[in-house]
């Protein structure tokens, strides 16, 4: 059994920031397939409020996803109160509110919604919530995520 609470307002230490250039930008795309011509054509791009390529609202997801459970935070936090991740349920009321460019450094603020027994006394269900920013404090994405977590013995 753990030794620490998990509860909701508990913080997620996000402890880095991860600046995007264009490497990060075509290999992304490339693997994700999102290949639209706001973001893989430059001179399409030109003609777009944004002036220049973006990167696309499902990988900025993977992205800020990727900042919160950088070095296994979320895990540490977890093992710390006596629970293992055992799957990844869902997220919800994914809002995209900037665009993320070239050279935007982004950062995550995430913190613990909810931490609450299932059916299953083994399995517990934690909710965070995730608002990730830019480098001019810009938020560009906030969502919930939802985890399934189960007791260690």
């Amino acid at each position: 059994m753990g030794n620490v609470d998990i509860v909701a307002g508990t913080k997620i230490p996000c402890r880095v920031n991860r600046t995007l250039d264009l490497g990060d930008f075509s290999i992304l795309h490339q693997l994700t397939w999102f290949n639209m011509a706001v973001h893989s054509d430059s001179e399409y791009a030109k003609g777009t409020w944004f002036k220049e390529r973006s990167l696309a609202a499902p990988i900025i997801f993977v992205v800020a996803d990727g900042l919160v459970h950088h070095a296994d935070t979320v895990a540490e936090i977890l093992g710390k109160g006596g629970y293992s991740i055992h799957a990844y349920v869902g997220v919800e009321n994914v809002s995209i509110t900037k665009p993320v460019l070239f050279g935007d450094t982004l950062r995550a603020d995430a913190e613990v919604v909810d931490f609450r027994p299932t059916k299953n006394p083994k399995m517990n269900l934690l909710i965070y919530k995730n608002k990730t920013y830019n480098q001019r404090n810009e938020q560009v994405i906030e969502y919930t995520s939802t985890m399934l977590c189960q007791k260690k013995d």
